[in-house]
């Protein structure tokens, strides 16, 4: 397994799953995602900018109410990096395929995060482990001033 510590987070991702991170210091946006070889991806969004987790969550389920004409949206309770979660597992098709994909989000002391993952059902029968793997390696560090600004 790999390990991403920057920006005041970690998480631990398979060897051979490619990390990709884009900052958008206009927006106050940091975006770190990992991906496999197959539809399946975890992504985790920071927002430096005050928004709270319910209006992040619900900005997120109009994007896929908007693109998808039939949504199953079913409400999660969970926690990820110690913190009370918001979460919805939502199920769609796209491209003639049943699709599935896991929004979570929590507000910590610096952001607040955002973090989805999704990919194809039949890739999930493979990836979901993984990915769920990855949400629960996710850890934050409220305390970390320093290195939550360390944008490399």
């Amino acid at each position: 397994m790999n390990l991403f510590q920057e920006y005041g987070i970690s998480f631990e991702y398979p060897d051979d799953w490619e990390l990709s991170k884009e900052v958008n210091e206009t927006n106050g946006e940091i975006q770190v995602s990992v991906s496999g070889g197959d539809s399946s991806f975890w992504m985790i969004s920071l927002f430096l900018a005050e928004i709270s987790a319910e209006e992040l969550l619900d900005r997120a389920l109009e994007v896929f109410q908007d693109e998808y004409d039939e949504l199953d949206i079913y409400k999660k309770k969970v926690k990820l990096a110690g913190k009370d979660c918001l979460g919805r597992d939502i199920e769609f098709v796209c491209s003639e395929l049943i699709n599935s994909a896991f929004l979570r989000t929590f507000e910590a002391e610096l952001f607040t995060a955002f973090v989805l993952y999704q990919g194809t059902d039949q890739d999930l029968q493979r990836s979901l482990k993984d990915l769920e793997a990855i949400s629960e390696s996710l850890d934050c560090f409220d305390s970390d001033f320093d290195d939550y600004l360390k944008i490399v």
